[in-house]
């Protein structure tokens, strides 16, 4: 991670480990407020920018050859005044990040003008984990999260939420606002599914070691959680807007066997990466991980997590609801 990195909540992976960051969502009220007319662009800023961004592209960009084949690709646009078109920072942001997109096809890769955490609280454990829960008809358990926060404000939150739903017939993990977090609490969260007395590799980030084409792998395991929710039925819920680490949550449990996924197919962002500052005011992330499924051997980056049983985003809850009504009738 460079000096210039942050981390906070992705808008789309992971949220985070060491060194990765989750962007923040945009909400309408920021829609609103960027719709104001920003100064142009300085002569010497599109430079600047694309001449940082082609730097993070080629030394840390999880794949080298595409990394480096995006770099030249920006470097040559702004060349031939592509780039020109752009009336402010706003909409040069916009530009390169729908080019880089195109050209990587990594909806993780986000150029932003403005840092997206300058005038936002700190978390602090006050705020919590973001647990919603519930007890459905029939005894069914129903768990909604929005974000996997990091471990030390979540790992209690899932504790508390867990205990008080061991004695349900089924759950239903509603993933389908989830826009990603640290994939160390999903790795918890996973924990109260799987075999207590045996520790489960649950998933690997490999990590490109910046500046060369050797990489590391840090991996995700299981660990010991106050209850157990082992031999029950559990749902997740997924949709368009389930993103990064809330994509990991279903497929390593799908992957395991240990979980139905009930919905519609999720985004498909799965390489973790860094805010890095490139100059004149712009971020740009650029992923130097990416997810590797024990199990599989893959991951669900551009294809998204596919459910098991589909379903529309109106009767996701509903059907699986009826799947677990059942399975405590049989």
């Amino acid at each position: 991670m460079t000096p210039s990195a942050r981390c906070g909540r992705d808008d789309a992976y992971f949220a985070t480990v060491v060194g990765t960051v989750v962007v923040p969502t945009i909400s309408k009220a920021e829609v609103s407020a960027q719709e104001v007319k920003l100064p142009p662009l300085a002569p010497d800023a599109a430079k600047k920018v694309v001449d940082g961004i082609a730097v993070e592209l080629r030394e840390g960009y999880v794949f080298p050859e595409l990394g480096d084949r995006a770099a030249n690709a920006i470097e040559s646009d702004l060349r031939s005044n592509a780039y020109a078109t752009a009336s402010d920072p706003a909409e040069f942001a916009g530009l390169l990040t729908e080019r880089l997109r195109s050209l990587t096809s990594d909806s993780h890769v986000r150029v932003i003008h403005g840092d997206p955490f300058a005038n936002r609280p700190k978390p602090t454990a006050s705020q919590g984990a973001g647990f919603e829960t519930q007890r459905l008809e029939g005894n069914v358990g129903y768990i909604h999260l929005a974000s996997f926060v990091p471990p030390e404000t979540f790992n209690s939150a899932a504790d508390k939420a867990m205990r008080d739903l061991a004695d349900t017939t089924a759950l239903i993990i509603d993933m389908r606002d989830n826009g990603g977090g640290h994939p160390a609490s999903v790795a918890y969260l996973a924990s109260f599914f799987l075999d207590p007395s045996q520790r489960v590799h649950i998933n690997d980030l490999i990590w490109r070691n910046r500046g060369t084409t050797n990489f590391r792998t840090e991996s995700f395991w299981s660990s010991p959680t106050p209850v157990s929710y082992l031999g029950k039925p559990v749902y997740v819920l997924v949709g368009p807007k389930t993103y990064s680490a809330g994509e990991e949550f279903a497929y390593d449990l799908q992957a395991l066997k240990r979980a139905t996924v009930v919905g519609e197919t999720t985004r498909g962002g799965a390489n973790p990466g860094g805010l890095n500052e490139v100059g004149s005011d712009f971020f740009v992330v650029v992923p130097t991980g990416r997810a590797e499924n024990p199990v599989t051997g893959r991951n669900w980056g551009g294809v998204g997590v596919r459910p098991d049983v589909s379903a529309t985003s109106e009767t996701t809850q509903e059907a699986a609801l009826a799947l677990a009504k059942r399975h405590g009738k049989s």
